[in-house]
């Protein structure tokens, strides 16, 4: 994971193995695998970015009592759109910060069932980005998980860039 020293293979990691048994069904998907082959962020993958925002979603979530498992598994599929956006390869016309919530939200009712707070976590991922706000923290928590996740895999100018909004939330979180 970006910015963990963690790993999924330390056996004693309790939290990791969790971690594991919550996204093992949505790893194991042939379509969720081919997230393998789109960049995302540079010299990361979607399915990386998706892996990264789900591990930071399922401690801050687990950290702060909330519902976790579901938020993990909506961090986990937040991002899960196949198409490269920036070949024009879009299925819906409009914004890619607008669109790709809502094809990824399609692609997981697809294959999983999807509660309210995967679905918030999905639909809402992009705020402050777009104007629709999350409902639920833990949709507030995928939407901070994502920017920081995002900042880490472009690395330090990323950080530097992100919102006073991102800054002090990730703050409140990790305190």
């Amino acid at each position: 994971m970006v910015g963990s020293k963690r790993t999924f293979t330390d056996v004693t990691d309790e939290e990791a193995i969790e971690f594991v048994d919550i996204v093992s069904d949505i790893v194991a998907l042939d379509e969720y695998q081919k997230m393998k082959n789109y960049t995302h962020h540079i010299g990361y993958t979607r399915y990386q970015h998706c892996l990264n925002v789900a591990w930071y979603t399922y401690l801050w979530c687990k950290r702060s009592g909330l519902n976790y498992k579901s938020a993990t598994r909506g961090a986990m599929l937040h991002d899960f759109y196949l198409y490269d956006q920036h070949k024009g390869e879009q299925p819906i016309p409009g914004r890619h910060v607008e669109v790709h919530p809502m094809v990824a939200l399609a692609n997981a009712d697809k294959y999983f069932e999807v509660d309210e707070i995967m679905y918030d976590c999905i639909t809402h991922h992009m705020f402050p980005s777009t104007s629709v706000r999350p409902v639920t923290m833990e949709g507030y928590i995928v939407s901070i998980a994502d920017k920081y996740c995002a900042g880490l895999e472009v690395g330090k100018t990323g950080v530097d860039y992100m919102s006073p909004y991102v800054k002090e939330a990730i703050k409140k979180i990790t305190e």
